[in-house]
């Protein structure tokens, strides 16, 4: 690994300034379990790396205003146990539970997921279903970014290089919601996915579906939201017929690569078979809350 210079920030003041003065010569790093990795590779050659803080807003989960505020700096072991996030948004939780072993969980953060900004990152879709905001700070200011205008390409955002992301504005779902998310990859633990999917699905008292959320991880540039398949979705009833459509629509949203995890055929046959799957899972959810009136 080259030399750098170490700066163990003490505040968000200080982080912005490093980042003001250094540009793209500098990286904030918090969990470090990417970044160490492409640094060892070569990947990222920063000359100075500022050490986020463990103070607001890099820490906290919070639920005030509709929304649960995620500092960037918590951990996917943080997101997968929280009280909080397990009860206003389980998809987001059971996301957090997919990525690396325990051990990386407690490390690995849920801003350097986003930042990496991984197409197979693995809390990305879930974000994506939950129409989560980036919120990012420098110098001049702050911006809130919706994460579906977040990434660019693989490996590539909107952000600056003298922004960072203090926290992540979750909505709370509200009325009759159901939410799926799965994991598709060779091994159980410690695997990049082949295939993430995330689907949340809101229902009235008649069970037509007023709001429909599908995200998809791994088949494409960046994790991405299928459009077209909500679109089909709404204002009907879950059928066999509909979820089909449905995940026909998404099978033809993905654009997947071929490599050592899986051809990109196989990756279109997942995503049409998984989303079916998690309609069904999502609708269900929902239906039963709606059944027991939670």
């Amino acid at each position: 690994m080259h030399a750098f210079d170490y700066v163990p920030a003490q505040s968000l003041d200080e982080v912005v300034e490093v980042l003001h003065q250094f540009g793209e010569r500098a990286k904030p790093l918090a969990g470090g379990t990417d970044m160490v990795l492409f640094m060892e590779r070569g990947r990222w050659r920063p000359d100075i790396v500022v050490e986020l803080p463990h103070i607001p807003p890099f820490v906290g989960v919070e639920l005030g205003d509709g929304h649960l505020r995620v500092g960037s700096r918590t951990t996917m072991r943080e997101l997968e146990t929280h009280p909080l996030v397990r009860a206003q948004a389980p998809l987001l939780a059971t996301a957090a539970g997919e990525v690396g072993s325990v051990q990386i969980r407690n490390l690995a953060t849920v801003g350097g997921n986003i930042g990496t900004a991984s197409p197979a990152g693995d809390t990305l879709p879930a974000l994506l279903a939950l129409d989560a905001s980036v919120r990012l700070r420098s110098k001049s200011g702050e911006r809130i970014v919706p994460i579906t205008e977040f990434f660019v390409g693989p490996g590539q955002t909107v952000m600056r290089p003298d922004e960072v992301i203090t926290d992540v504005l979750v909505p709370v779902p509200s009325g009759r919601v159901g939410m799926a998310f799965y994991k598709l990859a060779v091994r159980r633990y410690m695997d990049i996915a082949i295939v993430d999917v995330a689907v949340l699905l809101t229902v009235n008292d008649d069970g037509a579906i007023i709001d429909a959320r599908v995200a998809l991880g791994a088949v494409a540039p960046t994790p991405i939201r299928v459009y077209d398949a909500e679109e089909r979705l709404k204002g009907n009833e879950l059928s066999e017929t509909l979820a089909a459509e449905a995940a026909e629509l998404a099978q033809q949203a993905s654009r997947p690569i071929s490599d050592q995890r899986g051809s990109a055929e196989y990756r279109r046959l997942m995503v049409q078979r998984l989303t079916r799957r998690l309609l069904w899972q999502a609708y269900q959810d929902a239906m039963s809350k709606a059944a027991t009136g939670r």
